[in-house]
C-alpha cells in the first residue's frame, strides 16, 4: 500500500465501522414495525356474500359504507382491524356495500356506516350498529349480535360480556309474577351504567277494578299506540290495486297483565327516546301517559310507573253522535260503525266483552252514548266503501263526527268466536259474533278485536287484490291469479301459528256444513291440544309440512275470496277456534268509481 492511499483506507474503515455500529439499531427497528394487517374478508358483493354463507351454515355482516367518510374509514382502519373484533366476526361472512339502494331497504336504514347481521336464509336483520365506534364499543354490540343469533361468544367476547349488564330474564319474571316493584327496579338499576345497552325499561304496576280480570284489559305501549292509521285519498289511490297485504309498522306491542298487575316494558334505546302507554278495558276510562327516556341522564334509564284502572263514571262519560254518508253527501243505511279497543261489556251470563259496534239508522246516523273520553279511532264500513278517523272525545260532552266513505272493494264478513281457550263449542257460553266488511287497505283483520291491525302484530285473516307479484306462490297459483280480474280479493294469509316441527297450528279449514249448522270446529274427532312455540311468516316448511301431513288448517295463499264460502279457524295469536263466512265480495276498480 502506497502511503498517498491511507486516507482514503481510513476513511473506508471509518464508515465500515459506522455501518457495522448502526446494524443492531437497523435491526431492532425492523423488528418494531408491526405486520402489516392482514386485509378484511370482504365479498365482492351481497348475493356471493349470502351464496357462501348459505353454503357454509353462517351470517352475514353487512357494513353498508360510504365513500370519503372519515368515521367509515376509522371504522374500517381502526375497528374492525383489531383482534378482538376480527375473532368476533371470524365465523361470519362479511360484505361491504356503497350506493346500494335496495340492501339500504332491506335492512331498514341508509345511515353511514351501519352493520348489520343478517340471516342469509331469511333477509332478516337479527342486530344492526350504527354509527362510528370504539373497539369496546363495538365489541359490546357484536355480544348483543351473537346472542340474537344464538351462537356462543368467543373467548375475547366472553370478558367484554362480563362488563356489560345483562338482563336476568329469569329472575325478572319471577318478580314480575309476585309483583315486587322494587326488587324489579333493583334488578335492572345497573343498566344505566352502560352505555352499550340495548333498552330502557318501564316497571308499569297496574290496578284493577274489582271484578276485572286481566285478559279483559289491553295494554299497549310503543312509539305511537294508535298508529297513525288514518286512511287518505292518495292511499286509497295506490291501494285500489295492490298485491300484497300492507306491510305494519312495530309502533307499539301489546303486553299480557299477569295477576300480580306488574308489566315489564323494554323500549329500545336506538328508537324515539319516548314510549307512549294506552290502557283499555271494558267500562273502564282510557289510561294514556307517555314516559320519556332522556338520552343525558343515565338515571331515566328504568322509571316505574302507576296506573289505576277506574270504571267509567256517568258524569265523565263522552257521547259519540255521528252520519255515514257517501262521496255525494247522501246518507250510508246499515253502515258498520265501531270504535277501536272502546268494549262494552255484554249482558249474557258469561258476560264476554264485546267490541263497541253499532249499526247506522235509515238517514246514516248513529250513536255511541256511553265512551270514555279520549282520542279513539273510529270506522265506517259498508259493502263498497271504508273510512277510519281519528276523534278526540271530551268529558261529559257529545262529540259530532261525520264519516265519508271512501269508494273500496270490500269483503264482508260474518262470525262467531269461542273465547273460552281451546274450547271447540261455537254455540252457548264463551261465544262472540261479529261481522265487518273489510278491504285491502284494512286487511290484518282480529276477529276478537272485530277491526283491523294497525300495528305489527300477527293477524288471524289477511287479503290482498290481484295483480300479486309473489315469486314464493307455486307457479300454477301464480298463473291462476294472472287469469283474474285486476282488483280480484284473494286471501293472503302471512302470518300463522305452527310447532318447531313446523305443523300448522292455525289457518283456514273449508267447509261443506252451511255456517248455521256448525256448532263445533271439527264434526269428526277433536283436535289436538297442541300449544304453538312459533307464531310468525308463513315459512316454506310449513306449507311443505301442511301438504305432507294433510293437515287440518289450510295456509291459504292467492285463492280468490268467494260469496258464500264458509271456513272453521284456529286464531293466530290465541288458542281459539271460530267459524267464519263470506257474506259479500264488492269489487270497486279505477273504472267503476
Amino acid at each position: 500500500m502506497r502511503p498517498s492511499d491511507l486516507p482514503s483506507v481510513c476513511c473506508l474503515n471509518l464508515v465500515i465501522g459506522i455501518l457495522l455500529a448502526a446494524l443492531p439499531l437497523f435491526s431492532l427497528t425492523l423488528a418494531a414495525q408491526p405486520p402489516e394487517a392482514e386485509p378484511l374478508p370482504w365479498q365482492p358483493d351481497y348475493a356471493a356474500a349470502v351464496a357462501k354463507a348459505q353454503a357454509q351454515h353462517q351470517h352475514v355482516v353487512v357494513l353498508l359504507a360510504a365513500p370519503d367518510s372519515e368515521p367509515c374509514r376509522r371504522l374500517e382502519t381502526e375497528a374492525l382491524t383489531a383482534p378482538l373484533i376480527r375473532e368476533g366476526l371470524a365465523d361470519m361472512v362479511w360484505v361491504r356495500a356503497e350506493n346500494d339502494a335496495s340492501l339500504e331497504e332491506q335492512l331498514g336504514t341508509n345511515e353511514r356506516p351501519t352493520l348489520a347481521f343478517v340471516n342469509p336464509f331469511t333477509g332478516g336483520v337479527l342486530h344492526r350498529v350504527t354509527g362510528e365506534k370504539t373497539v369496546e364499543l363495538l365489541a359490546r354490540e357484536i355480544v348483543h349480535a351473537r346472542r340474537a343469533i344464538g351462537i356462543d361468544l368467543t373467548a375475547g367476547l366472553k370478558e367484554v360480556a362480563a362488563r356489560m349488564f345483562s338482563l336476568d330474564g329469569e329472575r325478572a319474571e319471577k318478580l314480575v309474577e309476585s309483583g315486587d316493584a322494587d326488587a324489579l327496579l333493583a334488578l335492572l338499576s345497573p343498566a344505566a351504567a352502560d352505555d352499550s345497552r340495548q333498552a330502557n325499561y318501564l316497571i308499569a304496576s297496574v290496578s284493577l277494578p274489582d271484578g276485572m280480570v286481566p285478559d279483559d284489559v289491553r295494554f299497549l305501549a310503543g312509539v305511537d299506540c294508535l298508529g297513525n292509521a288514518e286512511t287518505n285519498d292518495d292511499l286509497l289511490a295506490e291501494s285500489l290495486v295492490v298485491g300484497r297485504p300492507p306491510e305494519l309498522a312495530e309502533s307499539c306491542s301489546e303486553y299480557g297483565i299477569p295477576a300480580s298487575g306488574l308489566v315489564l316494558v323494554p323500549v329500545d334505546r336506538t328508537g324515539e327516546p319516548a314510549v307512549a302507554v294506552r290502557i283499555t278495558a271494558p267500562g273502564c276510562r282510557l289510561v294514556s301517559d307517555t314516559v320519556r327516556f332522556e338520552p343525558s341522564a343515565p338515571g331515566t334509564a328504568v322509571q316505574v310507573r302507576r296506573y289505576d284502572l277506574r270504571p267509567l263514571a256517568d258524569t265523565d262519560a263522552a257521547r259519540l253522535t255521528g252520519r255515514v254518508q257517501k262521496p255525494d253527501g247522501s246518507p250510508v243505511a246499515a253502515a258498520i260503525v265501531r270504535i277501536d279497543d272502546w268494549w262494552t261489556t255484554a249482558t249474557e251470563d258469561d258476560g264476554v266483552p264485546t267490541p263497541a259496534v253499532v249499526r247506522t239508522d235509515a238517514d246514516g246516523r248513529f250513536t255511541f252514548p256511553k265512551v270514555s273520553p279520549g282520542r279513539w279511532l273510529v270506522r265506517a264500513e259498508s259493502p263498497g266503501g271504508e273510512r277510519e278517523q281519528f276523534v278526540d272525545l271530551e268529558p261529559g260532552e257529545n262529540t259530532p263526527c261525520e264519516l265519508t266513505l271512501r269508494a273500496v272493494t270490500t269483503v264482508g264478513l260474518r262470525w262467531t268466536l269461542q273465547t273460552r281457550e281451546l274450547s271447540q263449542d261455537l254455540i252457548g257460553q264463551g261465544t262472540q259474533t261479529g261481522e265487518a266488511f273489510f278491504s285491502v287497505t284494512s286487511s290484518r283483520i282480529s276477529l276478537a278485536r272485530g277491526m283491523r291491525l294497525r300495528t305489527g302484530e300477527a293477524c288471524d285473516l289477511m287479503l290482498a287484490q290481484t295483480p300479486i307479484d309473489d315469486d314464493s306462490l307455486p307457479e300454477q297459483t301464480r298463473q291462476d291469479l294472472a287469469a283474474l280480474p285486476a282488483g280480484t280479493p284473494v286471501w293472503y294469509l302471512v302470518d300463522t301459528a305452527y310447532t318447531a316441527e313446523f305443523v300448522p297450528l292455525s289457518g283456514l279449514h273449508r267447509e261443506p256444513r252451511p255456517f248455521a249448522e256448525i256448532t263445533s270446529v271439527s264434526a269428526g274427532d277433536p283436535l289436538p291440544d297442541q300449544e304453538w312455540e312459533i307464531i310468525g311468516p308463513i315459512l316454506p316448511q310449513a306449507v311443505a309440512a301442511a301438504r305432507e301431513r294433510g293437515n287440518y288448517f289450510e295456509l291459504v295463499r292467492g285463492e280468490p275470496v268467494r260469496s258464500g264460502d264458509v271456513f272453521t279457524l284456529r286464531c293466530t295469536t290465541s288458542n281459539c277456534f271460530a267459524k267464519l263466512e263470506v257474506t259479500d265480495v264488492t269489487i270497486v276498480t279505477p273504472e267503476s268509481r
